[in-house]
Formats: structure tokens, sequence, C-alpha cells
């Protein structure tokens, strides 16, 4: 069992093209218990989260919880609860955060992650995960200034998003909750902030994964991608690498937009197949002026 947490906490995946909480899980028996049901080991990991306003976006994170149950529930879709909906038979695991405090979404991309969470669930069907959230969450503006990042009740009863997933035992899961973090920040005038959470779940393993570069850096170009009403955007690295994994199979638009200040011409490729399992690399494209 050891060994297997030390494998487990070894795993790296690749990285995601907007803010995620990367979510691990594996069921295995627990010998150890003696229990028929046996456990789940997780873990949570932040990555990318890139956003087009903000210098920064920082989360003060305090704690996870993992709520299992026998059978699904469908809790309403307020981000910050009334729970009015919520069933009595769900059991909510706390998880031990390894550093409870401030995370600044905007320093993980294209593979950077860092540990957030982790422990034991009983293993059956996962229904939702909370995010208890503390006080200090703020966003800095691209000219420095720093103002207060309001999270309405999620102090309390958590920043919550459903994920419907069946645990079994002697298996291992990766999940990704992708946070999106610059359509999750809204102003509302006079200086203020609030998080209005913009998340999507996701199997790791079952999507599909689109990357490439796009030149030259003075561009200042980020990459854009379209399917029907699905829309992601992916904030290229220095070398201009750019990555979108764990996204549905099928043609997307993909759409190189320059900073407009740069004068660089825009470049489109109206259909880009993409196969559940796959790897699409679209290669390099440089804008010109």
């Amino acid at each position: 069992s050891n060994f297997m947490r030390k494998e487990f906490f070894k795993h790296i995946l690749s990285a995601l093209p907007i803010l995620a909480l990367l979510f691990f899980a594996t069921s295995c028996a627990n010998e150890n218990e003696g229990l028929s049901g046996g456990k789940a080991q997780i873990q949570f990991k932040l990555t990318d989260a890139p956003s087009l306003d903000y210098a920064k976006v920082v989360i003060d994170i305090q704690g996870v919880k993992v709520g299992v149950a026998d059978e699904y529930y469908e809790d309403d879709n307020d981000p910050f609860y009334d729970d009015t909906d919520e069933l009595d038979e769900v059991e909510w695991v706390t998880l031990n955060i390894s550093n409870p405090g401030l995370y600044n979404l905007l320093d993980y991309r294209n593979g950077e992650m860092i540990a957030l969470a982790g422990g034991e669930i009983p293993a059956g069907k996962i229904s939702q995960v909370r995010l208890l959230l503390g006080p200090d969450s703020y966003v800095e503006t691209k000219d420095g200034t720093e103002y207060p990042l309001k999270t309405p009740s999620a102090q309390t009863s958590g920043l919550k998003f459903n994920l419907h997933e069946t645990l079994l035992a002697d298996m291992m899961y990766s999940f990704v909750i992708d946070f999106d973090a610059a359509r999750s920040v809204v102003a509302t005038g006079n200086n203020k902030y609030i998080l209005k959470p913009v998340i999507r779940t996701y199997a790791e393993a079952w999507g599909a994964t689109l990357r490439g570069f796009v030149l030259p850096p003075e561009a200042n170009a980020f990459v854009q991608i379209t399917k029907a009403t699905d829309t992601l955007i992916s904030l290229p690295e220095e070398d201009g690498k750019f990555l979108f994994p764990g996204i549905d199979e099928g043609t997307w638009k993909v759409e190189f937009i320059a900073d407009t200040a740069t004068e660089y011409t825009n470049f489109v490729m109206e259909s880009v197949p993409v196969v559940k399992g796959e790897i699409k690399d679209v290669g390099t494209v440089t804008l010109v002026k």
C-alpha cells in the first residue's frame, strides 16, 4: 500500500490549457482494514490558468472535500451553495491539504503543476467536490494594483462542482477539473471583483490532445479553439508552445490571435480533426505582418 501510494504521487500528466485542478483517484482493496468496499487514494494538483485581463488571480484555498454516495445525485447549479436538493446519504471526506493558503493560478501553465491535497476516500460513486476558500483571494490588474476577490459563501460551505464517476477497487483514475480563470473573475464596477467559477470536468485518459507552437513571440498571440458551443483558450509559453489536453473528439476550429497592437495578422485553421486518445500536433504557425 505504501509502495502504491509513493508511485501514485509520482504520476505526472500533461499540461492543461487553462487553470485546472487535477484529480487523481486510485481505488484499491485495503487489506489492513479488511473493508470489502476498499479505499480510493486521491490527489489534487493545480495547473495553468490563462487570463487575458489580469497579471495575477490569487485564490486562498484552505481545504478540499469529496462527496461519495451509493448513487449519484444532482445538486443545484449555484457554485456557492444553497444545497436545498443535496442528499443526506452523501459522505463528505476531508482531504489533507499540503500547503493551505494563496495560489496564483497564473503561475501554472503548460505542464507546471503543484500538489494541492490528497488522502483516502471510500470506493464508490463520486458526486461532488468542494474547495474551501479563505478570505484573502485577490486579483492584480496589469497596472500592478491589487483588489480583493470576493468569494461569497465559499469560505464556509465551499466552492463546489459536480463530478459523477464510479471508483472501482484495483483501478486507477485521473480526472481533470478545468477552472477557467479568464471567465471566472467578474468585474462588477468600482474596482470590485467577484469569483463566479466557470468549470468543466473530464477524465484525463479519455480525451484528445491538440498541441503546437505559435511564433514569433513579438506577436504576443493566444490560441483559441472552438467546436459548436465549446470555446477554449491557451496562452503559449515563451517558446510558443501551446497545449489543449482532454478535449472532445471531433473537428475543431483553431485560431491564432495576435495582439492587435503588434500589427501581426491572425491565422485560422478552419477544421482540425482530433481523435480520442491521440495527440494532434498542428506544428509551428508563424504569424506575419
